[in-house]
């Protein structure tokens, strides 16, 4: 059986097919995906256009991370803090 997307869980819903307990305990099993909706963080180019960093572990094809894979994207949120701008819509210009 495969995931079904959030969207796909609300329509099912709104179907009458699935209760908000159905679909709570399904997220907790797997089986429906969660929104992570964070704040993306920004910064401006030379030329000023509004740019967002990301770090991706490429080649990781669903394996854990490792001690230090954790350290370093700790370390890499410390910085993306202290050198990016929270910004909930980027504006270029």
């Amino acid at each position: 059986m495969g995931k079904i997307t959030v969207s796909e869980a609300e329509q099912l819903k709104k179907d009458g097919v699935l209760s908000d307990s159905a679909i709570a305990e399904m997220q907790k099993s797997g089986l429906v995906g969660i929104r992570k909706r964070g704040t993306r963080r920004y910064m401006k180019t030379a030329d000023g256009k509004w740019v967002c960093p990301q770090l991706y572990f490429q080649g990781l094809n669903n394996s854990d991370y490792s001690k230090k894979m954790t350290e370093f994207r700790e370390k890499f949120n410390t910085l993306l803090v202290e050198y990016t701008t929270e910004r909930s819509v980027p504006q270029n210009k």
